[in-house]
């Protein structure tokens, strides 16, 4: 053979004695072709030297992507789909553009509750195999931790987000460093300049520490007189007494939160939104719109992850990688009322930085805080 010649289907089906589209289909992962006829196709496509022309492979993935079904991608998620749709803004957000994308593509999308009561590791397995499942996307659970363990060598698999800490698969999420460093930036640009961060340790864990590691590395960019530690809880939430030591001893000016209850707090410890305080989301949630922050784009992360499930399929890749790769989608900053409007800095309504706010002044301050909440707060003085 002519060492500079490409290596094509029909060498390779010369040297196996297969018949081409027979190597074709092994070289696609097809499951018509048996498991040792396709690790034969292979061994001699390495021995060979075989690689796919990608120029044809586009031509005819374009001949026939239009009407043509290609199979179905198992969507595994940490509850039942009803209850993911009506109390999760991004878990919904991101599965409806994933079943739009495929589609869009010619496959199907079927919600699994993967964690369901009885639902074992193998009956799971066994239903994924009888419906010709073999591409995966894992939505991100509410817990750190991991999904049932699946026989992995068999799919090709796209986690979503950081909480599924185990196995280490391929994974689209917000870009969260970046998203951080924008939001802080916007908050200085609003006339903020001690800008404080709560969140809980499970948010913390399910984020892969991004948020929290890139809020503490631009604190390092600051004065020293400026830096604030954050506050992280071990619950949830943060106890009031907890928070109002904290906003004491830290002084903020503005707030970071990973969710939206920490309004409510703040608020109940006699703060006014954005008066005493900014407040800004590390990811918005659309059913409440008031509430500055960032939108983390779960539309363009369902997106990515049909694209990236479809990449794998593709090429055959299946299993857990050796070298998993990231596709981070970055976010966008969405105004709300709990930030200073930008138009206020130019009518000279921004509150000097030198001077913020304590918790006795803010609750002296609201006079529709209650009588038995002032004596708490004085209490915490």
């Amino acid at each position: 053979m002519n060492m500079y010649a490409r290596v094509t289907l029909r060498d390779l089906a010369r040297a196996t004695g297969l018949h081409f589209t027979t190597v074709g289909l092994a070289l696609r992962g097809d499951r018509r072709v048996a498991a040792e006829t396709a690790a034969q196709v292979r061994a001699a496509a390495e021995r060979l030297g075989y690689r796919p022309d990608a120029m044809l492979s586009a031509l005819s993935s374009y001949r026939h992507r239009a009407g043509t079904f290609r199979g179905t991608v198992g969507y595994l998620l940490p509850a039942p789909l009803r209850q993911i749709l009506e109390r999760n803004d991004g878990y919904r957000i991101a599965y409806q553009a994933a079943v739009a994308a495929a589609e869009a593509a010619g496959l199907k999308v079927q919600p699994i509750h993967a964690l369901a009561p009885g639902f074992t590791p193998e009956r799971l397995a066994q239903m994924l195999e009888a419906r010709g499942i073999r591409a995966l996307i894992l939505a991100p659970l509410f817990q750190p931790g991991e999904y049932p363990a699946l026989p992995w060598e068999k799919f090709s698999v796209v986690a979503i987000g950081y909480s599924v800490l185990r196995p280490a698969f391929h994974r689209v999420s917000p870009h969260q460093a970046r998203s951080t460093r924008e939001l802080i930036r916007v908050l200085r640009e609003r006339g903020y300049v001690r800008i404080g961060f709560v969140l809980s340790q499970n948010a913390n864990v399910r984020t892969g520490h991004n948020f929290l590691g890139a809020y503490l590395a631009e604190q390092e960019l600051q004065p020293e007189s400026s830096r604030l530690r954050p506050l992280v809880t071990a619950a949830d939430a943060a106890a009031p007494a907890e928070l109002a030591r904290w906003l004491k001893r830290e002084r903020p000016d503005a707030l970071m939160a990973t969710g939206p209850e920490l309004l409510d707090q703040v608020e109940a410890l006699g703060y006014r939104v954005p008066g005493a305080l900014g407040l800004a989301l590390t990811g918005i949630r659309p059913r409440q719109p008031q509430i500055a922050g960032m939108d983390e784009r779960w539309d363009a992360i369902g997106q990515a992850a049909i694209d990236l499930t479809l990449s794998l399929m593709k090429n055959h890749e299946i299993g857990v990688p050796a070298f998993p790769r990231f596709v981070l989608v970055e976010g966008a900053w969405t105004e709300g009322k709990t930030v200073r409007a930008a138009a206020d800095l130019e009518n000279g309504q921004a509150r000097s930085s030198s001077s913020p706010v304590s918790v006795g002044e803010a609750a002296t301050k609201n006079q529709r805080t209650p009588k038995r909440l002032r004596r708490r707060i004085d209490a915490l003085r």
